[in-house]
């Protein structure tokens, strides 16, 4: 046995104590026990073709686009594609559907990854290919993956240069459970992960993110906000506000309503248990806070919508004159602010929003504005907004010539889904 060998063995053996030592303590969790039956590896299906697993609600957007694909199909004719998609989320959870009939799909929460608890689940679903999303490398699921023969294939794969610095420490180790295809967002993507699992199985696809960005609501689709969203008056939206940076959006409201007293603010926490704080935190201030799930009626100019119920931000979006998109007033790498652009409505953000790199910096010279300055970007969202045609038009001119990457991905699992079922 090689020394590689023995050091993965150690510490296969030393992760799972971690977890055995955890769980207890990951009991008293509200947010783990949700589904913890699931999380401890009960109720997964006999058997599947594909097992997928997205962290959250992002990487799980994704998995729909992927199961929505035409490409997607199982290799023999006639024959139904079993799909087994893992989330960590609740979020997760409900963004997984697909509505093809040639699809059988099970959602399930992704076991703990305790390495003899993954071992079990492997051995049960049997999958021909583990397909993980982005940066997924759960390292007990990848040892079940090595100890069962299972090819792992990664997709939309990104590594931040922090990730990198972490990886290569285990670099040794890793490289005995590699996947067996990486298919990375961009070159600078593609060559951390050669760094760290070798760059034989490494290749570059692009982002599934440009296949969705321009998926936007027609005027025609039912919208639920639209009842209480009054139409003559401004209505600018803060989107996935995230709770490290609260109080500087609190004083970024504050300076809009200075500014422009009679606006309607809408206000979306990234997490919904963020909601009720808030919602505290403005009735104590005085300010007139109507929570979305509660309003019947339209807001009154001046009054702040709080969105309280999970996926009405895209809804926002549609009815925003501007939008600010959080994450980026404090160094978190920022929110999708091409989910608004996609929808006509010009994003400002902060000054941080490296998990958009792969966007490309020639988006902030046309699209999307950025400052630094709390006050300015107050004075931009009560602006005049751009035309909202002229700006999905230019959005779509974009990001047309970086789209393809779901096709690609489906021609990669299809080939090996193919290999692995005739093999």
């Amino acid at each position: 046995m090689d020394v590689c060998s023995v050091l993965s063995t150690l510490v296969c053996l030393l992760y799972g104590l971690l977890w055995m030592l955890a769980l207890p303590f990951l009991a008293l969790s509200p947010r783990l026990r949700q589904g913890w039956v699931q999380r401890c590896g009960l109720g997964l299906p006999q058997e599947c073709d594909i097992w997928i697993q997205g962290a959250s609600a992002g990487e799980c957007a994704l998995i729909a686009t992927l199961l929505a694909h035409s490409d997607l199909k199982h290799p023999q004719e006639n024959a139904t594609l079993r799909v087994l998609a893992t989330s960590c989320t609740a979020q997760g959870l409900n963004l997984l559907r697909t509505e093809r009939t040639d699809i059988s799909l099970t959602a399930r929460y992704l076991p703990f990854d305790m390495p003899l608890l993954m071992r079990r689940a492997m051995r049960r679903v049997a999958p021909k290919v583990v397909v993980l999303v982005e940066t997924e490398l759960w390292p007990g699921l990848l040892m079940a993956c090595t100890d069962c023969a299972v090819p792992v294939v990664v997709i939309n794969a990104r590594m931040s240069t922090t990730s990198l610095a972490r990886y290569l420490a285990l670099a040794p180790m890793l490289r005995t459970v590699a996947p067996a295809r990486i298919a990375a967002i961009s070159a600078e993507d593609a060559l951390r992960f050669g760094l760290v699992f070798g760059r034989a199985q490494v290749q570059v696809t692009g982002n599934m993110k440009f296949d969705r960005v321009v998926q936007s609501m027609s005027a025609s689709d039912p919208n639920p906000l639209r009842p209480i969203v009054p139409a003559h008056v401004p209505f600018i939206v803060l989107g996935s506000v995230r709770a490290e940076e609260e109080d500087l959006v609190m004083s970024l409201m504050d300076h809009m309503h200075r500014l422009a007293p009679f606006v309607v603010l809408g206000l979306f926490p990234r997490h919904m248990d963020r909601c009720e704080p808030w919602a505290r935190r403005l009735a104590a201030l005085g300010k007139p806070v109507r929570r979305s799930s509660a309003q019947k009626t339209p807001v009154r100019p001046g009054d702040i919508l709080l969105g309280d119920r999970f996926g009405e931000l895209g809804f926002a979006y549609a009815l925003a004159h501007r939008a600010f998109v959080g994450g980026s007033l404090v160094n978190l790498g920022g929110q999708n602010f091409l989910e608004p652009l996609s929808h006509g409505v010009q994003p400002v953000v902060g000054p941080y929003t490296r998990n958009f790199s792969w966007v490309g910096q020639d988006i902030f010279s046309s699209l999307v504005l950025r400052s630094t300055d709390v006050p300015e970007l107050a004075r931009i969202l009560v602006s005049p907004a751009p035309a909202r045609e002229a700006l999905i038009q230019k959005t779509q001119d974009y990001v047309r010539s970086r789209q393809g990457a779901t096709s690609r991905h489906c021609a990669l699992l299809m080939r090996i889904l193919a290999e692995n079922i005739h093999g």
